[in-house]
């Protein structure tokens, strides 16, 4: 699926990256930036810079930049989608998704198959199945609610009516069907069928859960064009459908999710199959910030938990309440609320354990009258305080280890993480700095004066390849001179050059019209000067045969372009032909 350019551009124009950041780290007017400890490296000096005139963000330390799409991707893990998705439910925009031809090809298999397998429900050959369903307390109302159905004892019964219609490429993508030499298979038999809906009500995936004894108990959809199971949340378009989404509740399993449904509970959401990530944290955390997780009473649950407490600390904001209920062994949501009841159930939320006190109760375990034992908690429990984004509650969780382990917090900020190293940029050579210099002199005439991209001068390097990159920034601005750089830098492909947009958009200038001008023309030239020397050590690079066939065809464009070839230059062009690479 892809998400129209007009509806990004709609999305940026209506986010204020300030209050974007500024949920999630506490930031200081200065000048005519917001400043803040940057949290893509270990920052001690507030070094990045967040400017709400041009909606960018910029680090001067490891050049982290970007817009606010960029900011939420590498600050909470998200793919592109997914951050515009977190922008446009801030808003309260939905995000109108255009699904390619296979796609929906993929979509109305699976439609089909739904209705196929509810409708097989029904059937004197399903029941075991709806025995089953009874035996766990779902009602008819609330099978139907969830679209449950059967997958009948048989190899190919879906694939039989799936071959008539979709061809065999549709077939293979769409996650349903198992290809061996003699052909398809349905992937799921003799199984409760659970549809899995994204957040609009789609279906993109099915899980299916074994009747009788046998494994895998559950089985889900395999990871397709409409499917990620990192990404989705069984239950979550149910929750937000019933109105129900002030709190949620992580559970682990399909059946959790149902049977709670079934006594009262409406707003429980369960991951398919993997452990809580910070994409499913991210998820939910745009309907609410009141979560409980409620993960079965077994070594694996307590697991889950662990890892849920992790991925969720980079996230943490004051206003986010995580709380945890643990079960006894051998217990579950489902078999705990079908035995107790409703009221039980609450009592439970009522009693859930902050996240905090989870957290350093895990701490408490080790042996803290013990120097080995403080020593082994700090390393164990400092790495992952480190990984809390928000410095303020960085801080306090810090201080609170200190106490427990007899240290102070600045000792404990010395303990490395796993993979903790320094991000900051190694210095470039004087030539490279020079064309650098010149790009980002440029970028920072063309936002303060978007016009000038009609300047002829450009058309100098227009046809040099290593300088497209302009082209694009160049259509951009004639597209829309009055374009934001946080739309303008969606365009730009290149994540070095979108670094040197992103200074150039921080950096103020102060500069006339006709200077800016000026300056546009002075650096082209320089850029031009820069492709001279290059071409001189390009050839040299070739007498020596030390020349790549990258840097040959590249030598050859650079000779090309020129207005003028005189005889040297084609007696180059001849070498550069002639000999192999």
């Amino acid at each position: 699926m892809s998400i129209p350019k007009v509806f990004i551009d709609q999305v940026l124009e209506q986010t204020n990256i300030v209050d974007v950041i500024g949920r999630r780290l506490p930031l200081t007017k200065k000048g005519n930036n917001y400043w803040s400890l940057c949290p893509f490296h270990d920052d001690n000096n507030p070094s990045m810079a967040v400017n709400e005139d041009k909606q960018f963000f910029y680090c001067f330390v490891c050049q982290e930049s970007g817009n606010a799409i960029h900011f939420l991707r590498e600050y909470e893990g998200l793919d592109f989608v997914d951050a515009v998705e977190t922008l446009a439910s801030s808003l309260g925009l939905e995000v109108p998704y255009e699904r390619t031809p296979q796609e929906n090809f993929s979509s109305d298999l699976l439609d089909s198959a739904v209705s196929f397998y509810a409708n097989n429900l029904k059937s004197d050959e399903a029941s075991h199945a709806k025995d089953y369903l009874k035996a766990r307390g779902i009602t008819g109302a609330v099978a139907k609610k969830f679209n449950l159905g059967y997958a009948p004892n048989s190899w190919d019964t879906l694939f039989k009516q799936a071959h008539e219609k979709y061809n065999h490429q549709e077939i293979e993508e769409s996650g349903l069907f198992i290809e061996k030499e003699k052909g398809f298979y349905d992937r799921f038999r003799d199984r409760i069928i659970f549809p899995i809906r994204n957040i609009k009500g789609q279906f993109i995936g099915l899980g299916g859960r074994i009747i009788e004894a046998g494994e895998p108990k559950y089985l889900n959809s395999p990871e397709t064009r409409l499917f990620n199971k990192s990404n989705e949340l069984f239950g979550l378009f149910e929750a937000k459908d019933s109105k129900n989404t002030d709190t949620l509740i992580v559970v682990e399993g399909y059946m959790d999710v149902i049977g709670l449904y079934q006594h009262g509970i409406q707003n429980a959401v369960a991951t398919l199959g993997t452990a809580v990530t910070s994409r499913h944290l991210s998820k939910l955390l745009r309907y609410t910030k009141d979560i409980y997780f409620a993960f079965d009473g077994d070594a694996a649950g307590k697991i889950a938990a662990w890892r849920a407490l992790e991925n969720l600390f980079p996230l943490m904001r004051e206003d986010i309440n995580a709380k945890f209920i643990f079960f006894d062994e051998g217990e579950d949501p489902d078999s705990y609320i079908s035995q107790k009841g409703m009221g039980a159930f609450n009592s439970l939320l009522e009693n859930s354990i902050p996240l905090s006190t989870f957290f350093f109760s895990k701490v408490k375990e080790f042996n803290l009258e013990q120097i080995e034992g403080r020593s082994k908690a700090a390393n164990h429990a400092m790495p992952i305080i480190k990984t809390i984004n928000n410095s303020v509650i960085r801080n306090i969780y810090s201080y609170e280890l200190a106490q427990l382990c007899g240290m102070n917090p600045d000792q404990l900020s010395e303990i490395k993480t796993s993979n903790q190293t320094s991000q900051v940029p190694q210095p470039e050579s004087t030539n490279s700095n020079v064309r650098v210099k010149a790009m980002i002199n440029i970028f920072k005439a063309l936002i303060a004066f978007p016009k000038l991209a009609s300047n002829p001068a450009f058309n100098e390097i227009a046809g040099i390849e290593r300088f497209q990159f302009l082209k694009t920034i160049l259509d951009a601005y004639h597209g829309n001179p009055r374009a934001r750089p946080a739309n303008i830098i969606e365009s730009i492909e290149n994540e070095q050059i979108k670094g040197f947009f992103s200074q150039a958009t921080i950096e103020e200038m102060e500069i006339s019209e006709k200077n800016a001008t000026k300056l546009v023309e002075d650096c082209i030239a320089v850029l031009l000067k820069n492709e001279k020397d290059r071409e001189e050590m390009l050839k040299e690079k070739y007498n020596t045969e030390s020349i790549s066939a990258y840097e040959r065809r590249e030598l050859q464009q650079l000779i090309l372009k020129k207005p003028e070839l005189g005889t040297e230059d084609q007696e180059w062009l001849s070498k550069l032909s002639s000999k192999k690479a």
